[in-house]
């Protein structure tokens, strides 16, 4: 990045640049004490709109030629970073969930490739008899204090694909109470209940013997594999993930998406030359030859999720898969960060545990956790005086 920097940015533009690479818990600190910097890279899909409603991010619409630059990504990547008509941040990368699979060992068994859910139900039953497992997006707590959780990606998923919504009312209250809310958590969790599926495991290494021949999880999860399992190369690969069926009989493939954003702190002393900056750092050829140089040195295991829709295209995909990333991308929602929104990723994991070790009725869990969501995003809105 900062042979880039040097190479490239600087000499075009006349703008220094001073890169420093920091743990992003000091950010937050930094910014508070007055030490922050002009932009932060690299950052969670939480902080933007956080800072935000704390006005210590840039609204970067000002820019006149804003527009323009956003088109360079697909709308979903963007949602996060949107916040009471404002966008606070370019993304960087994005990832989402696609299904990876062994064809061998499916093909031995002699089993398709799921199309649907209730696909993935007749799946399970015979997986389990020849004492084999399906992998489900982990449920999990976060690594360590303080950090977000996103909601779980497999309810998102499912979710998204009936027509539900996180929030409802502008994103004023949250919406898992909602008959869709409640019937999505419910099937979620009977996954665990009745089909005793995993909920923590190494994907990579139970994909590799053969165990988990077939598992939803991040689509760089290729990267990995291309590298860690030299001895299954061309006996696996991954396609767009289980859609649900619509009354018209057609599939809704949606997935949520993840990913990284550069921000511009309201501290900024020069707000031009940090938006020439972040102009460039997210631009086609810098995100495509970044992407292939960190591919260069570190090979097929550096392979970068840009956001960026033409650098994305660049990238040296096999041309199978890349149809099948292609595909799934199509299908990406963004999830809107929204104050107290914090809350959901965590209550959502409790109500999980609580009916899924806990036994407790699944609508009564996420009925009980959901009121927890909702009095928390109303004190965040009292908080920053919203209405």
């Amino acid at each position: 990045m900062k042979a880039m920097i040097d190479k490239t940015f600087t000499p075009d533009s006349g703008i220094n640049v001073n890169l420093k690479l920091v743990n992003m818990g000091t950010l937050l600190p930094a910014t508070l004490s007055g030490e922050g910097p002009d932009v932060a890279m690299q950052i969670g899909n939480d902080l933007p709109v956080n800072f935000a409603m704390r006005n210590s991010a840039v609204d970067l619409t000002q820019f006149s030629d804003y527009r323009t630059v956003e088109q360079e990504f697909r709308e979903s990547a963007i949602v996060p970073y949107a916040y009471d008509s404002g966008v606070y941040a370019l993304p960087e990368t994005q990832t989402f969930n696609m299904l990876f699979y062994r064809k061998d060992v499916l093909e031995e068994l002699g089993l398709e490739v799921p199309q649907n859910w209730e696909d993935v139900e007749a799946l399970l039953a015979i997986l389990s008899k020849n004492h084999m497992e399906f992998g489900m997006p982990i449920v999990t707590q976060a690594n360590m204090q303080g950090v977000n959780i996103p909601p779980n990606s497999q309810y998102a998923t499912m979710l998204l694909q009936n027509g539900g919504a996180f929030y409802r009312n502008d994103d004023k209250e949250s919406d898992l109470d909602s008959r869709i809310g409640i019937e999505t958590f419910k099937r979620w969790t009977e996954f665990y209940t009745d089909y005793k599926l995993e909920r923590e495991y190494d994907f990579a290494n139970r994909f590799r013997t053969g165990q988990m021949p077939i598992g939803l999880t991040d689509y760089t999860m290729y990267n990995q594999l291309s590298v860690f399992a030299p001895e299954i190369r061309g006996l696996w690969g991954f396609v767009p993930v289980p859609g649900t069926v619509q009354a018209d009989g057609t599939l809704n493939r949606d997935v949520p998406g993840g990913g990284s954003a550069v921000m511009m702190l309201e501290s900024a002393k020069d707000q031009n030359a940090a938006w020439e900056f972040m102009k460039w750092w997210t631009s086609t050829p810098i995100q495509a030859e970044f992407g292939r140089e960190m591919e260069g040195l570190m090979g097929a295991a550096a392979r970068y999720p840009t956001a960026n829709i033409k650098a994305l295209d660049s990238l040296p995909w096999p041309a199978e898969d890349y149809a099948n990333l292609k595909a799934q991308f199509e299908t990406v929602k963004g999830i809107p960060e929204v104050p107290g929104g914090y809350f959901t990723g965590r209550h959502l994991f409790n109500a999980f545990y609580k009916t899924v070790v806990g036994q407790v009725e699944a609508r009564e869990s996420i009925m009980d956790y959901t009121q927890y969501i909702q009095d928390e995003i109303r004190v965040k809105r009292n908080e920053f005086g919203l209405p």
